[in-house]
């Protein structure tokens, strides 16, 4: 019977959707290696700790003392559930450091940073800053098609539109989450702002500043010379941002780092931490097969770096997808123009995205066509595991060579991509 003479091995999914694991059995005779990053099991901040990070930022006042006097609008922002960023977490603190300040309930805004992708509902909003925060405090979605400010234009020839609540706030406050971005470098800082909360043509123009596209130009944790990142730290600058807030997470997306206060000096010092929590060294053997998990960032579909890296030449790359809302349907600037033309086209691309891969299998509890659609059709959706072992069994055998990663969209590899400020 299948189940007998198996190994568990627990992985977690459903980010912000219970965060739980998911326990996987594989074949006693398999050598199974979970490779996690280097923070993977970090220790979460204690309150302690995090109200002594808004005690003491980096470069600029604390949030009470630039709150006292305030008689206007305060915005805080926030990401949405496409970015593994624990905002539930800091919020409350942020609001503690108002409240202390003399600053009402009612004089503060909670505002999406979403730029070009879908607005955030009700639920979302609970999910991402938590339930008191929803009762108590006004939460409104950015919308990068009207209602701007201009600004004029950064050095860089952007137009910079910014959401008019926001660049007419008394106080601005930012929370963002710190990990890889395959050409901004990383999250966080000024990307709060640009895409964040800028209008459709701030945020084009921005993404196509390096129209060659080149890797020495846009690369994960280059900050180093990168000119979108350059362009979104002095937007957010020109949009007189007061105070960024930056958060590090680890394996279950607990919050274990916080650099409170100046755009650039309190961001880079979260990119370090963050760089050093979710680097992690590849095997020197390549396996039979690799699997790589979405969670925490399943919103944007699979990262495959990990089985680009790890897998030998003829083996089996395994995608787990499990995540409620599944891949996101609608980002504006991909369904009003590259959507529809690949639709038009019948959609030409047939991506096999792990190049040296016999096979390649996703293992999801809900099939999506339209997630399928991007891949080649060789590529196998399977949404029970034990038919899913059966298979590799069948194709390996009872003694394959398996590497995991558990975390596939905060994980990279340091020697390959080394931290450039």
């Amino acid at each position: 019977m299948w189940g007998i003479g198996m190994t568990d091995i627990g992985v977690r999914v459903n980010e912000h959707f219970g965060d739980n694991l998911l326990q996987l059995s594989f074949p006693k005779g398999w050598s199974i290696e979970v490779r996690k990053m280097y923070g993977h099991d970090a220790s979460p901040l204690a309150d302690t700790q995090i109200r002594d990070a808004f005690a003491h930022p980096i470069g600029t006042p604390s949030i009470q003392e630039l709150a006292k006097g305030v008689e206007g609008k305060i915005v805080v922002t926030c990401d949405d559930l496409s970015r593994p960023t624990p905002a539930t977490r800091v919020f409350p603190f942020i609001m503690q450091e108002l409240n202390a300040a003399g600053i009402a309930d009612d004089q503060i805004f909670i505002l999406s940073a979403v730029g070009l992708h879908h607005p955030m509902n009700h639920d979302a909003f609970l999910r991402k800053v938590g339930r008191e925060m929803v009762a108590k405090y006004d939460c409104i979605n950015h919308n990068p098609f009207r209602n701007f400010k201009n600004l004029g234009r950064t050095s860089r020839g952007t137009p910079l539109l910014v959401n008019e609540e926001f660049a007419t706030a008394d106080l601005r406050i930012t929370v963002s989450g710190i990990k890889k971005h395959r050409w901004a470098a990383s999250g966080g800082g000024g990307k709060a702002i640009v895409p964040g909360v800028a209008s459709e043509e701030t945020i084009l123009w921005n993404h196509s500043i390096t129209q060659t596209r080149r890797p020495e130009d846009r690369a994960i944790w280059k900050l180093q010379d990168n000119p979108e990142r350059r362009d979104m730290q002095e937007a957010a600058r020109m949009a007189q941002l007061d105070v960024s807030v930056n958060c590090n997470y680890n394996g279950k997306r607990e919050l274990i780092g916080l650099h409170v206060g100046d755009v650039d000096t309190a961001w880079i010092e979260a990119v370090r931490l963050g760089y050093k929590m979710h680097a992690t060294p590849i095997p020197h053997e390549k396996s039979d097969i690799v699997i790589v998990n979405a969670y925490p960032q399943a919103d944007q579909g699979i990262d495959w770096w990990g089985a680009q890296e790890s897998l030998r030449e003829g083996g089996t790359a395994v995608a787990l997808y499990h995540f409620p809302l599944g891949r996101a349907y609608l980002h504006y600037r991909q369904e009003r123009m590259d959507g529809q033309w690949r639709r038009l086209q019948g959609y030409p691309e047939k991506w096999w995205p792990v190049t040296q891969a016999h096979n390649i299998i996703v293992y999801t509890d809900t099939l999506s066509r339209k997630h399928m659609l991007e891949y080649h059709d060789r590529v196998e959706w399977v949404t029970r595991w034990d038919r899913l072992i059966d298979k590799l069994t069948q194709v390996h055998g009872d003694e394959a060579t398996v590497t995991m990663y558990p975390c596939g969209p905060l994980q990279f590899n340091p020697t390959r991509y080394p931290l450039r400020i």
